[in-house]
């Protein structure tokens, strides 16, 4: 199973050199602030879309739980009914009277 880590808050970008202000500057910021923007809406969709997928697989093992259930306790009715039946000996209990022993070569 993946180990989920506490990732915390999101961190913007870091440039490693300051622009100088200017308008191309403001330009450039605009654009890594709209990018961004764009880019965690695009993972906000891919997880509401991954949360949708999990709901219904949830969904489908509820069913999946309460149909083998119903399924387990028809047949422990089933065998109780045919319990009447004589059994199978158990050949484990009989090799409790067996004795061992060991030979050397």
């Amino acid at each position: 199973m993946k180990i989920l880590r506490n990732r915390g808050s999101i961190r913007p970008k870091v440039t490693t050199m300051p622009r100088s202000k200017s308008e191309a500057s403001s330009q450039l910021e605009l654009y890594k602030l709209v990018t961004e923007q764009q880019r965690i809406k695009q993972e906000l969709q891919f997880i509401e879309q991954r949360t949708v997928l999990l709901k219904q697989r949830l969904s489908s093992l509820k069913t999946q739980i309460a149909e083998t259930e119903i399924n387990i306790s028809k047949l422990r009715q089933s065998d109780s009914r045919h319990s009447h039946l004589p059994k199978r000996p158990n050949i484990f209990s009989e090799a409790k009277n067996y004795q061992t022993f060991e030979i050397e070569y």
